[in-house]
């Protein structure tokens, strides 16, 4: 596997152009300003500007504040990207067997989480086997 040299590390590249187009997008999609927006993560005005452009890089942690204020999972900032446009080869073989793919359910979708987090909470196992039965009655 190989990733394409970004000359300057510090400098935005090709994917965080695309990134801070999402970030953008989203943010006009739940109706928040700018300013909103940067008020909520505890930035300046300018700095959230400089991330909508893709001037500034936006860090990992930054971007998972950004998807919770926005309402969405920090996967959706890369839905659309190819790997290979990046240098990168796939590892599809990786995912293997049923584990892999109830993470990957689980990754899709930002309510999954909740609810392994609640589920995992719950000390009785009694109550678990009801939260179990009560999830798949809903599901049908």
């Amino acid at each position: 596997m190989s990733v394409k040299e970004n000359v300057n590390p510090r400098k935005a590249d090709d994917l965080d152009h695309f990134v801070a187009q999402r970030v953008r997008r989203q943010r006009d999609a739940v109706d928040m300003t700018q300013d909103q927006l940067a008020q909520a993560l505890g930035i300046s005005f300018q700095q959230l500007q400089k991330y909508e452009r893709g001037v500034n890089r936006i860090s990992a942690s930054r971007l998972f504040q950004i998807s919770c204020v926005l309402g969405v999972g920090p996967e959706y900032f890369y839905e659309g990207v190819d790997c290979t446009q990046y240098g990168l080869t796939p590892k599809s073989e990786r995912a293997e067997g049923p584990q892999s793919s109830i993470l990957s359910l689980i990754a899709q979708n930002p309510d999954a989480t909740d609810l392994v987090i609640a589920f995992a909470a719950i000390k009785s196992s009694k109550q678990r086997q009801k939260a179990i039965d009560l999830v798949k009655l809903l599901a049908d």
